[in-house]
C-alpha cells in the first residue's frame, strides 16, 4: 500500500496495540500529515473484539475532535477505507519528547552502551517548567471535561520543533471518559512506570490525580533523567536546584490520591510559583547511571 485515501505513505512511524501511525504526504496542501489507521489484527489473540476495538478507536478520534487546544494534538479530518476501516489524519509534528531526553533504560549498563540518542538525558529547570506548564493546560482541559489521559509518558508527548519545541499530548486512546463505559477502561499500560499505584490496581476507578502523579513521574525524569524506584521516592532524586518544586514533585507523587493536587487545573498556580532562573535553556546530559526504572517507554 503506497496511499491512505489522498495520502501518499512516507514511511512508519508507530505501532502500538491496535492501531498504526503512518507519516504521509498531503498532495493538495504540500505538508506532511500522520495518520493513523485502525489495524485490529495486532490484537487478534487479545481479550476485545474487533468490534470493542473498534469502537476504542472511534472514540479517541471523537475526543481529538472537541478539542482546540494549543497542546493537545488536532484531527484533521476523518476517513474509512472502502471496507470501512476508519482513519484519522493529524498535523505533522517534528518530534516527541524522547528526542529531548532520550529513553528510559533501566539497566545502567545499558544505558551506557546505548546510541547517544536513546541515552538518559535531563533538561534544565526553566525548560521542564516550560514542559510541565504546557502538559497541565492539556490535562486541564481534559480534566473539566470529566476526561482522565491515563497514559501520560514521554512518547505521548509530540513536539513542534527539535530544539525547544511546544508541546502537544498525543494518543487518547486509553482516555477514561466520564461514563466509564469504554471497552479497555479496566486497563492500564503495563509498559509504563509512569502509571499511579490506584491505576496499576484498578484503572477503572482512577480520577484526575492519576494524571497529576504521572505529570510529577515526568518532572522528576525532566530534572534528573531517571524515574523514581517506587511510589513516592521522586522527590528524594532532585536536588537542591528547587526547594519549591521539589516539594511540589513531592505532593504530586504521594502515594495517596488525596494528598495530590484534585486535578491539573490546580497545578498551574504551583508551578507558577516556582521560581525559574533567567538563564538560556538547554538540555543537559545525564551522565550517572540511572537508578532502577521501568521499561523503555517506547520509540
Amino acid at each position: 500500500m503506497d496511499t491512505i485515501g489522498k495520502y501518499a505513505i512516507r514511511k512508519a512511524a508507530v505501532t502500538s496495540g491496535y492501531a498504526q501511525v503512518l507519516f504521509c504526504h498531503d498532495p493538495d496542501l504540500l505538508v506532511p500529515v500522520a495518520v493513523k489507521l485502525f489495524d485490529p489484527r495486532r490484537l487478534q489473540d487479545g481479550p476485545l473484539s474487533p468490534g470493542q476495538l473498534l469502537t476504542r478507536f472511534l472514540a479517541e478520534a471523537r475526543t481529538l475532535a472537541v478539542f482546540d487546544h494549543p497542546h493537545v494534538v488536532g484531527i484533521k479530518t476523518f476517513e474509512r477505507f472502502r471496507d470501512g476501516r476508519p482513519y484519522f489524519v493529524m498535523p505533522y509534528l517534528a518530534a516527541h519528547l524522547p528526542y529531548e531526553i532520550g529513553k528510559d533504560i533501566a539497566a545502567p549498563q545499558a544505558a551506557e552502551t546505548a546510541p547517544e540518542r536513546d541515552r538518559p538525558r535531563r533538561v534544565g529547570l526553566a525548560r521542564a517548567i516550560a514542559i510541565l506548564k504546557q502538559l497541565a493546560l492539556a490535562l486541564a482541559a481534559l480534566h473539566r471535561r470529566g476526561m482522565v489521559h491515563r497514559w501520560v509518558k514521554p512518547s505521548n508527548i509530540l513536539l513542534t520543533a527539535r530544539e525547544g519545541g511546544n508541546v502537544r499530548l498525543a494518543d487518547f486512546s486509553m482516555v477514561k471518559l466520564p461514563d466509564g463505559k469504554l471497552p479497555m477502561c479496566d486497563h492500564w499500560p503495563a509498559d509504563s512506570g509512569y502509571a499511579a499505584p490506584e491505576q496499576r490496581e484498578n484503572a477503572a476507578a482512577v480520577g484526575p490525580q492519576a494524571d497529576v502523579y504521572s505529570l510529577g513521574v515526568l518532572a522528576c525524569r525532566l530534572l534528573t533523567g531517571r524515574l523514581p524506584d517506587a511510589p513516592g521516592s521522586a522527590a528524594a532524586l532532585l536536588d537542591k536546584e528547587s526547594e519549591t518544586l521539589s516539594a511540589l514533585i513531592a505532593r504530586m507523587t504521594d502515594p495517596d490520591p488525596a494528598a495530590r493536587p484534585a486535578h491539573a487545573g490546580a497545578l498551574l498556580p504551583l508551578l507558577d510559583s516556582v521560581p525559574v532562573p533567567n538563564r538560556p535553556v538547554r538540555t543537559v546530559v545525564h551522565t550517572a547511571a540511572p537508578r532502577r526504572a521501568a521499561a523503555a517507554a517506547g520509540a
